[in-house]
């Protein structure tokens, strides 16, 4: 099985539809303050791994909204505990420890 690293681009995605699922393409890169090419990019790798589908709506704009899977909620959970760790870690660095 070939070893997957998500970007920092699809790492804002599924951060972002945790707080925001079921939201528009636009909204999406407008509020990650992201390409909307990257995203597109990002959303489309997304959804090969299983992390992301997208629906269109019923009435018109028919706008593209895209939603976390049950494994892309489960991720973007781990996700957002790793991205807690690492600035609070930042907040009270620690002087690394020297065995001699």
């Amino acid at each position: 099985m070939k070893r997957r690293e998500l970007t920092e681009i699809q790492q804002r995605v599924l951060l972002f539809l945790l707080e925001n699922n079921g939201s528009a393409f636009r909204d999406i890169s407008d509020k990650t303050e992201s390409n909307p090419n990257a995203i597109k990019k990002a959303i489309d790798e997304l959804m090969e791994l299983g992390l992301v589908y997208d629906k269109r709506e019923d009435t018109f704009p028919r706008r593209r909204l895209i939603f976390l899977t049950d494994y892309g909620k489960e991720v973007a959970k781990k996700l957002k505990e790793i991205v807690s760790i690492i600035e609070e870690s930042a907040k009270h660095p620690q002087k690394p420890s020297v065995e001699v």
